[in-house]
């Protein structure tokens, strides 16, 4: 079995994580984006997703970054604050290790211990019956079958389908039984030091490739 070490991901990740995706967006139709997202777009996200306190991943398969995961908000209205987007994506030579059972887990875990409720997954389809790789993880972790938008995407010549999962995690809400704060409220507190979280330490190549992203931010 390989090593597998799931962990926060850290911003001099996003040069892998980056690699990672731009396979899907390039070559594949399991994602409907159709560019790359560069570094500095994956920076702003990243430091978007922290600024909420939502968690984002990455996997290290026998010390390479084989995939990584990440929660963003299902939608920006603030009564949605309990619910949230899960994205996962592997490196295809990390697929079929285990490595996609790994990051669902720990994710799913880190929105349970913040108080999300709801986990939301939306996949692509090019048939009515959805038999991807990525359904079958999700399914084997609870994920419910919610519903499906016909021919919303065109892609690589393919017209597609999405197809939207769902996990409750916990009890479900009831009016007036609210514990946890928005999450929109979850911002800023929770930003790491940047020199010093970083491997390497100030003035490390590390430390100066989050320093970019955190400063394009205009984090204060």
């Amino acid at each position: 079995m390989p090593e597998c070490i799931v962990r926060p991901a850290w911003p001099s990740d996003l040069v892998d994580v980056a690699s990672i995706y731009s396979h899907y967006v390039e070559q594949t139709v399991l994602t409907l984006e159709e560019t790359s997202p560069d570094r500095a777009a994956w920076g702003r996200r990243y430091w978007e997703l922290a600024e909420r306190g939502l968690p984002f991943l990455a996997t290290e398969v026998d010390g390479r970054i084989g995939g990584y995961a990440y929660c963003a908000p299902w939608k920006t209205r603030s009564a949605y604050r309990y619910c949230v987007e899960e994205s996962i994506y592997l490196a295809p030579w990390a697929a079929g290790r285990g490595v996609g059972g790994e990051l669902l887990d720990q994710i799913l875990g880190d929105c349970g211990r913040m108080g999300i409720r709801e986990v939301m997954a939306v996949l692509t389809s090019e048939s009515v019956e959805v038999e991807s790789d990525s359904f079958h993880l999700h399914s084997s972790r609870k994920f419910e079958f919610v519903g499906r938008l016909k021919r919303v995407g065109h892609k690589h010549g393919a017209v597609l389908d999405t197809v939207i999962l769902q996990r409750a995690l916990g009890d479900r809400l009831v009016s007036g039984s609210e514990t946890h704060p928005p999450l929109r409220q979850r911002q800023r507190s929770k930003l790491p030091d940047i020199d010093n979280a970083l491997p390497g330490g100030p003035g490390s190549d590390a430390a100066h490739f989050g320093l970019h992203f955190f400063t394009d931010r205009k984090v204060k």
